[in-house]
């Protein structure tokens, strides 16, 4: 499959980032097509479960239109038939971004993996020969993971990575918030703590680089709709956790 190169990589069209807008940042957003949906059959979400894939954002609500999926799904050819380009032009995309918001005055935040799981800092940029995080050394990024390797190495200290607990790696999950490090959860129901943590409200805002360390970021299940959506897979597999009412 063919692709051309989108005008943009990034977006801000989301109902979550939007309530960032209220404390002061603009959010960015890099969405690809999930899983192995491309036509070289490469899975972007290595760590991909049965719960997760029952509730992707994909396809469901604003993911679920045709056009948009396509979008994205032509924004994967581009990584995968020339990554190279690919880094390039989210370089000279973000350049562009931190110097609109630096002569503005505002902040903003960038998230790389919005519908995708992919380790980032493993690639280097040709014309910087650093990694995109340490290429933009003032600017905040922030992801979710499900890669309990990711966290073996040095991170870099612009890069706010949250690991996120499934069905079948809770252990790592509580190994990781043993060492600081922040994990989330899916509830069913907000509950005050989870397993001896503290649970901060994940809905409030995606601004996931405020918030305090060691704590379980709580996310509460919304109903989908959509192709490949299956609602109660999520809890039946054990993805989420049912809070008792």
């Amino acid at each position: 499959m063919t692709y051309t190169q989108p005008k943009n990589l990034l977006t801000t069209n989301n109902a979550k980032t939007v309530k960032g807008e209220k404390f002061g940042f603009t959010t960015y957003i890099l969405y690809l097509a999930p899983y192995n949906q491309n036509s070289k059959g490469i899975n972007i979400c290595p760590m991909a479960t049965l719960g997760c894939a029952s509730a992707c954002l994909f396809g469901s609500g604003h993911g679920s239109m045709s056009n948009v999926q396509k979008g994205r799904k032509n924004k994967t050819e581009f990584f995968l038939a020339d990554r190279e380009k690919f880094l390039d032009a989210l370089f000279v995309e973000i350049s562009t971004i931190e110097l609109k918001h630096r002569l503005e005055g505002t902040n903003f935040v960038i998230r790389l993996n919005g519908t995708s799981d992919i380790a980032w800092e493993k690639f280097k940029l040709k014309r910087t020969g650093k990694n995109i995080f340490d290429s933009f050394e003032t600017v905040q990024f922030y992801d979710y993971t499900k890669v309990y390797t990711r966290f073996n190495k040095v991170i870099p200290n612009n890069y706010r990575l949250i690991f996120s607990r499934s069905e079948n790696n809770e252990d790592k999950a509580m190994e990781l918030i043993k060492r600081g490090i922040n994990i989330a959860v899916v509830f069913s129901k907000l509950p005050e703590t989870y397993k001896g943590y503290e649970v901060i409200n994940g809905d409030l805002n995606d601004l996931r680089h405020t918030d305090p360390y060691g704590v379980v970021i709580g996310l509460k299940y919304k109903l989908l709709t959509g192709k490949g959506v299956n609602n109660a897979e999520v809890f039946n597999s054990g993805f989420g956790v049912r809070v008792a009412a």
